[in-house]
């Protein structure tokens, strides 16, 4: 099971198992050692354990067509509404078939971490509806440690009674266990028990289950007692759920070695440990000695388009050097040396039997190469390796092969700059791009691909608790000959820090500099508790102001026309309310919501479209017409019930993660494909749409895993999207040319 790790709160209590645990663990006593060697550290070998992962002993755990994992048997109640058993004990990296039953109803199953969510088994996660009657069968790896809470979604927050499951770590005891909750360090190369040599290159992966607060600050190599390599924060790749790392070790004498990789967080605390046995191989004693390299780019092939990041993959080797393979570094250039620019130097050392086998020599298992490139324009590139000789450092001339080392590639995407956060985006007819940062208060600007270095305002006392912040965005639709920027925020209570309403206000664009602070719209709705607040603005072709009002987690206010929470409203330009409004005197113009968080509208017909969060899944891309109402809590999904409208896309079906769909957008000259952004896989799905009315969706493409938050168009033809931390853009018709290229 995947948990919130490290940084999570950490718990004084015992967790204990109750009569009700169906589950035994089988044969634990108090924590024994595990052989390996402890460095002296500022803390106890005792709190190492939990975090510790034996990988060769893991390896061994999937059950073999043999072996019947044990099955964990849970039911969903209903009268009274309840969970059995309440508690259930699972012993660490295990595989256990997961059984649940349900009743008369539909009912959504879930297990979930101290975080806001956490992924269980190997890369999924526990999120499922069952039907009436069914039953949802699944086999699980208790990857993490940690205690998890077991729920019934279809009926939250009416869960009644605490429901827990426990994963405890091999040789821990249920009811001594202290609850560290821990991380999953796994090793991707070099393999268990490889025969390698050095210089050599640890990469591997810690798991990261959306958990606030979790990080890892460095990673540190030992063995035999003494400190061997260590990787930092700069040597750390951050994805979505987890760490991808790369450490280096320079030296390791010959011999066999188990290494003991620990990973901490910025507060000394070990967030995860794991242990790895390899072999090192001796070098020569008489090499001969050589000025030329062998080697290879094996990634990217052929000249087809690529997305980012975009990862560079090959091998080298200096064959007559004494010392390993002789190459001490492999740098990466966008066109040649002499006349082109620098872009990284590779990891390098990274496990490669193959190369190893070809050559005849055991030496060079750890040959490979390997840079990922993410600060890259769209457009074609021209990569070159070259060599550097470990000793020397001196540039190194190739023996065979090609000479250099190149290979030609066209991005179908690129970056445009690092971001702190841009939640929403809008693109100007002058090319100017305006973005707002969720948690600065700042609104900005890119001109010609660059960023202006002054923001072109700061909004103050913008809420960063929960889910709030600075979160719409939008320019009135005759700028710039009405130079006029909107921006929707919550708005924090300054002697609580509690959200106290939501705001949206106007500034006039003079030379890239927002001037004359307007309040437009003040005191709508706001959730006390930090969630669903809505906070997207967008203008219709009808010149109105739309913007949408989560049900501030308070489900029965999506459903009562008098209240504007749950709803999206229309306003006037000035922010009064237009006369022809579904409700007369009322800004409501459609009911029903979760939490929607994009809006868009179809060029040709006007139509406006807005995606929905669902609860644990049945998130929604909804058709919006005037005076409807589109469910929730009462109805999610194609619900088929009168007095209802039903989306024209549900994502979040049948055991499937949500996804969390955020900003959307239509493509000008294609106004069949509807584009969004998912905040919980980051991947840019085209929805393909059909009929006289555009409610029919003939197909789903992803094209793009890097757009987390919004999306949109400029007049000369590019797609702008963002991710948490940077914002990328690319032609529509390349990343579908990249889309049919991947599924050849």
């Amino acid at each position: 099971m995947l948990s919130a790790c490290g940084g999570g709160k950490e718990s004084t209590e015992t967790p204990t198992a109750t009569p009700e645990v169906t589950t035994a663990v089988p044969g634990v006593g108090e924590p024994e050692s595990s052989g390996l060697p402890i460095p002296e550290l500022s803390i106890s070998s005792r709190s190492l354990l939990p975090c510790h992962i034996d990988l060769a002993a893991a390896a061994e755990q999937r059950p073999s067509a043999e072996a019947t994992p044990e099955i964990i048997r849970i039911q969903i109640l209903e009268h009274p509404h309840r969970i059995v058993p309440r508690n259930v004990v699972l012993v660490q990296n295990r595989w256990y078939q997961l059984e649940v039953t349900t009743g008369s109803a539909w009912h959504s199953f879930a297990v979930v971490g101290e975080g806001p969510r956490a992924a269980v088994g190997v890369g999924t996660g526990i999120d499922y509806e069952i039907p009436p009657g069914g039953k949802l069968e699944q086999l699980v790896h208790t990857t993490y440690t940690g205690e998890f809470t077991i729920q019934d979604r279809r009926h939250w927050p009416f869960v009644h009674g605490r429901h827990t499951l426990t994963v405890i770590p091999e040789g821990a005891s249920a009811a001594t266990w202290n609850s560290e909750v821990c991380g999953n360090l796994q090793v991707n190369a070099p393999t268990l028990d490889a025969n390698v040599s050095a210089p050599l290159v640890i990469q591997g992966t810690i798991g990261q289950p959306d958990s606030v607060g979790f990080n890892v600050s460095r990673i540190e190599a030992w063995s035999n007692g003494e400190q061997v390599g260590f990787a930092t924060e700069n040597d750390f790749l951050q994805q979505r759920f987890h760490i991808d790392f790369s450490l280096t070790i320079p030296t390791l004498g010959p011999g066999s070695h188990t290494l003991l990789l620990i990973a901490f967080q910025g507060n000394d605390r070990i967030a995860a440990a794991a242990s790895l046995p390899l072999t090192v191989l001796p070098d020569p004693v008489n090499a001969a000695p050589s000025s030329s390299y062998q080697g290879n780019i094996d990634d990217p092939t052929g000249e087809g388009l690529r997305s980012i990041p975009l990862t560079i993959q090959g091998w080298a080797v200096i064959p007559g050097s004494a010392s390993g393979t002789g190459v001490g570094s492999v740098e990466i250039w966008h066109g040649p040396r002499e006349n082109g620019r620098f872009l990284t130097e590779a990891t390098y050392g990274i496990y490669r039997p193959d190369v190893a086998e070809a050559l005849g020599d055991p030496r060079f298992a750890t040959s490979g190469f390997s840079a990922q490139l993410t600060n890259l324009p769209a457009g074609p590139l021209e990569l070159f390796a070259y060599i550097r000789d470990r000793q020397s450092g001196e540039y190194v001339s190739p023996g065979f092969l090609r000479s250099p080392l190149s290979r030609r590639v066209s991005l179908a995407e690129g970056k445009v700059t690092d971001a702190a956060w841009p939640v929403a985006l809008a693109a100007a007819p002058d090319g100017r791009l305006f973005y707002a940062e969720l948690l600065t208060g700042n609104i900005r600007i890119l001109q010609d691909g660059l960023l202006l270095p002054e923001p072109f305002a700061t909004l103050e006392n913008v809420s960063h608790y929960g889910e709030s912040g600075l979160l719409g965005l939008a320019l009135h639709p005759n700028f710039p000959q009405t130079p006029f920027v909107y921006a929707m925020y919550v708005v924090d209570d300054p002697e609580t820090g509690i959200p106290s309403g939501q705001r949206v206000v106007r500034f006039r664009d003079n030379n890239s500099v927002g001037q004359e602070f307007t309040v437009i719209l003040d005191n709508l709705p706001a959730a006390t508790d930090g969630f669903h607040f809505g906070g997207r603005i967008a203008f219709g072709p009808d010149g109105k102001l739309y913007l949408t009002i989560g049900d501030t987690n308070v489900l029965e206010s999506a459903q009562d026309p008098t209240r504007l929470e749950g709803s999206i409203l229309r306003f006037n330009a000035d922010g009064t309310i237009p006369a022809d409004n579904p409700i007369p005197g009322s800004p409501v113009y459609a009911t029903g919501f979760r939490n929607s968080f994009g809006l868009a509208f179809q060029p040709d017909s006007g139509f406006l479209y807005a995606t929905d969060n669902g609860p644990g899944g049945f998130d929604e891309v909804n058709k919006i017409e005037a005076g409807h109402n589109y469910g929730w809590p009462i109805h999610m999904g194609d619900a088929n019930a009168g007095g209802f409208a039903d989306p024209i896309a549900v994502f979040g079906l049948h055991g499937e993660r949500t996804i969390g769909p955020t900003g959307v957008a239509f493509a000008p000259d294609r106004p069949d494909l509807l584009l969004f952004c998912a905040y919980n896989d980051f991947f840019l799905r085209a929805l393909r749409l059909s009929g006289p009315d555009y409610s029919s969706v003939e197909s789903t493409t992803v094209l793009s895993n890097n757009c987390a938050l919004d999306i949109t168009f400029s007049d000369d033809g590019w797609l702008y999207y963002s991710s948490i931390s940077a914002i990328y853009r690319a032609r529509l018709d390349d990343l579908l040319r990249l889309h049919e290229q991947n599924a050849q």
